[in-house]
């Protein structure tokens, strides 16, 4: 090939080159004009750009071991949970759509269970929300949202000895036992990026409890036939504050307090009149066919909660972190049993209905601390 057609070569190779380049700038130009701006932002005519989807999926794990010699723990111990974080998020105009799937499932072995169960379930929820808002005015949107909670599997408490002294497992929770679904409507303040107010005067708020077994303990009512029922409709007024953001390159942090009170008295709960004359929850049904005109429930009782969760990560590497996860929780209409009754004979008619047995809501709390692997996209 002489020099003359070598250069031909070469200059239709760069003119091919510079042709794409120009090509891809005209593309690029053709999708800006086509672009219109909202307040510092673009507009297109498809509506592909405002969908975002973003998630995040890892496993976290924790190892103690302690000696016979040691006074900080005895015997060893073992966690491990695994989560999953799905986002759906659409913002057009004065239109915006949140949706969102979080799952968390974790498990704890220590060669100090008694009682046969050396692994045990530690971490079990998954909550589905979605969140429809039309802006009414700077910062405030009409919005609509719907959420639903529960647990994959049975959760068991371990409070109780046997008559061998030996852990014995409780059933305190099950698939869709319980489960919540609450319904709103109201007004979503967010004066930026990091955080939403949303407060609804009219909350409609559903209890599942598809384990009848459990019933009494997430205050079912029961039918004069002695069945419980499935359901229990509240309505009420809602409020959830959520925090979200970058605290720095390295860091997240995440805060959620939400809040409900019902309108209507819909939750059960055992007659104070037992607690009252010192009687004992296992003596009750005794009572109960001495009284006959007693009755077993009272229906007067407004359900209401409050739930804080707070959620820190520091990223070590870019899939290496390390989280602090915490909940506080109190529902008036979920109830735990002590085991650890005081002995007959010293009860008096002061006695707290805790201690002779009965049912009562209590503060939850949980929190974990891990170090864990995690791809976020």
């Amino acid at each position: 090939m002489n020099l003359k057609r070598k250069l031909m070569l070469v200059g239709m190779t760069m003119f091919a080159i510079i042709g794409s380049i120009q090509a891809e700038e005209e593309s690029v130009k053709l999708l800006v004009s086509n672009a219109e701006s909202v307040k510092g932002g673009y507009k297109e005519s498809t509506d592909s750009i405002y969908w975002k989807f973003p998630g995040s999926v890892g496993l976290n794990a924790n190892q103690a071991y302690f000696n016979e010699y040691c006074t900080d723990g005895v015997g060893s111990a073992a966690s491990v949970d695994a989560f999953l974080k799905l986002n759906a998020n659409y913002q057009k105009d004065k239109v915006m759509w949140m949706n969102n799937f979080s799952a968390q499932y974790g498990f704890i072995y220590s060669d100090q269970f008694s009682g046969g169960d050396d692994v045990r379930k530690n971490m079990d929820n998954f909550s589905l929300q979605t969140k429809f808002g039309y802006k009414a005015a700077k910062n405030f949107y009409y919005t609509a949202l719907g959420n639903l909670e529960s647990q994959f599997q049975k959760g068991y408490s371990y409070d109780k000895k046997d008559v061998n002294n030996l852990d014995s497992a409780i059933l305190v929770s099950n698939f869709f036992s319980p489960a919540y679904l609450k319904l709103a409507l109201g007004i979503d303040y967010i004066p930026n990026k990091y955080i939403s107010c949303f407060v609804s005067p009219v909350t409609a708020r559903f209890t599942f409890c598809a384990d009848t077994l459990l019933s009494s303990n997430y205050g079912m009512e029961r039918k004069s036939n002695g069945d419980y029922e499935k359901t229990r409709t509240e309505i009420g007024a809602f409020a959830k504050l959520v925090s979200d953001f970058d605290m720095t390159k390295t860091v997240h942090f995440f805060s959620s307090l939400e809040g409900f009170y019902a309108y209507n008295a819909a939750v059960q709960e055992y007659n104070d009149i037992f607690a009252d004359k010192g009687v004992y929850f296992d003596e009750m049904d005794a009572y109960l066919l001495e009284h006959p005109t007693v009755d077993m429930y009272d229906k007067d009782i407004h359900g209401w909660y409050v739930k804080w969760k707070l959620e820190l990560s520091m990223k070590v590497t870019k899939l290496i972190n390390v989280s602090l996860r915490t909940q506080l929780k109190y529902d008036n209409a979920e109830k735990r049993t002590n085991e650890n009754i005081a002995e007959k004979g010293v009860r008096t008619p002061t006695t707290d209905a805790w201690k002779l047995g009965y049912p009562v809501a209590r503060t939850q709390f949980w929190e974990s601390i891990s170090l864990g692997v995690s791809y976020n996209f």
